[in-house]
């Protein structure tokens, strides 16, 4: 999935959009976040949109000034907004019948006024325990790392920015690309720089998917560079692939096995009957080792209880031949399963 956020500065003039249609068609974002559009959406081309097949899906509330949050998405997605208010909007959408939440953010520049979205991100992430994603720009930086200018950042605008971000244990997403996201394109000592525009997850977000990556792109027609975030919503399971183990050869039937696979007529070229009877080997290896050997910790497990079952009974009714006998078979049976162990966990630490 593609996520792409970009405060814009203005919408309403050609290079804007054509710069924004640009994006959108090359990278194909599933979710296009526009911070600023600086107009009325009833004035922007709904062919536009058409052309791109994407929808709006929620501006934020701004009473009675123009909102400064647009949400768009593919038409595909039906995402449910939770909130909005003049400094986000928060919405859930489904993939492969999994919930994820994110917020498109658009900080206050007052740090007071921040302070009510620190509240409300908040108290969304503790109605909703699940994957959490916050894209946007947050007028604020973590700390002078991210600040280049001439003069000092306040401490307590980060340290409020950093507070948030520690106690609901969230985790800053890397942006690869340009190191700071925002400049004030001044010349010489009055030239700013600092990166305001991030991506950032909890831990549920993490675990839930997988090769996340953020990434500025091309900066053009505004002060602020774009985001793309993007991740892949499964954790990537490959195969597991069969390696034959030297213990398989301490059972009286694993040469059976391999011979029986063997003798099977194939028609074909050499190479072709080898790889078949190989392929062939593999799904009757593995079958063979799940039905016959047996899980090798716990041959080991169940020869252990075996003959202290026996002793035990050895202790209680006193010493007889039978129990005796079966006292000497657990015992080979549980130096049998030993020999498997040892040589499972020799190849395991690649002992020869």
């Amino acid at each position: 999935m593609k996520i792409i956020y970009w405060n814009i500065r203005g919408l309403a003039n050609s290079p804007s959009k054509l710069a924004l249609y640009r994006l959108i068609s090359l990278h194909k974002p599933d979710f296009i976040l526009i911070a600023e559009p600086w107009m009325k959406f009833d004035n922007f081309p709904s062919s536009w949109l058409n052309r791109l097949g994407i929808k709006l899906f929620s501006c934020n509330l701004r009473e009675n000034i123009l909102p400064n949050l647009w949400c768009f998405c593919t038409n595909y997605i039906n995402p449910i907004v939770l909130d909005k208010d003049d400094q986000q909007v928060s919405f859930s959408f489904m993939l492969d019948n999994k919930e994820f939440f994110m917020s498109a953010i658009y900080a206050s520049t007052n740090h007071i006024r921040r302070r009510n979205l620190w509240q409300k991100l908040s108290l969304l992430q503790s109605n909703h325990d699940a994957p959490w994603c916050f894209i946007g720009d947050y007028n604020v930086i973590l700390g002078a790392h991210e600040y280049c200018g001439h003069s000092s950042p306040a401490r307590l605008p980060m340290e409020e920015f950093q507070t948030w971000t520690d106690n609901h244990n969230l985790l800053h997403i890397p942006t690869r690309g340009s190191e700071y996201t925002w400049d004030n394109r001044r010349p010489c000592r009055r030239h700013t720089k600092k990166r305001l525009d991030r991506s950032i997850c909890n831990q549920n977000w993490i675990d839930n998917c997988s090769n996340i990556s953020c990434t500025t792109l091309l900066k053009t027609s505004s002060d602020h560079y774009p985001l793309l975030l993007e991740f892949n919503n499964t954790i990537h399971q490959f195969p597991s692939s069969l390696k034959f183990m030297k213990m398989w050869t301490l059972h009286n039937n694993c040469k059976q096995v391999v011979q029986d696979c063997w003798n099977v007529n194939i028609a074909g070229c050499p190479m072709y009957i080898l790889s078949t009877k190989l392929k062939l080997l593999k799904n009757k290896s593995k079958v063979w080792n799940k039905e016959v050997f047996g899980n090798v910790h716990a041959l080991v497990y169940d020869a252990e209880q075996h003959l202290a079952n026996i002793q035990n009974q050895i202790q209680l009714s006193g010493h007889s031949d039978h129990l005796m006998n079966e006292e000497k078979k657990a015992q080979t049976n549980l130096e049998d399963a030993l020999n498997k162990h040892e040589t499972f966990w020799q190849e395991k630490s690649k002992l020869r």
